[in-house]
């Protein structure tokens, strides 16, 4: 089982399935893992993790997060439906989210449970 943890604005939308994939560096984890999707109750890794669900992984994609759009296995996908999948209002928001947090241009996994 592959535990993956979210940001707290993230979780209310990973419980009731609305968001049903992530971006992360590293993907540690394949199509058919079940994944535990968990939000930590206070501060990361000093704290318990609550569980928001359980659900088998169907896919794992390399991506990329560029100033200008994004990418899935090297093919340009719409940029504003991928951010709205994965839990922004736009892909503005994505792209300043990424731009802050691994900064640009990102590489890394598309996982979608």
């Amino acid at each position: 089982m592959r535990v993956i943890t979210f940001k707290e604005r993230f979780a209310e939308p990973v419980r009731s399935g609305a968001k049903r994939q992530t971006i992360r560096k590293r993907a540690g984890c394949a199509a058919g893992d079940i994944l535990s999707l968990r939000r930590w109750t206070g501060r990361p890794r000093h704290s318990r993790q609550e569980l928001l669900r359980t659900e088998p992984c169907e896919s794992v994609c390399a991506i990329t997060v560029t100033d200008d759009g994004v990418s899935v296995e090297g093919a340009a996908v719409s940029a504003q439906a991928m951010a709205r999948a994965d839990g922004f209002a736009d892909f503005e928001e994505m792209r300043e989210f990424f731009r802050k947090t691994h900064g640009l241009p990102f590489s890394g996994y598309l996982i979608r449970w």
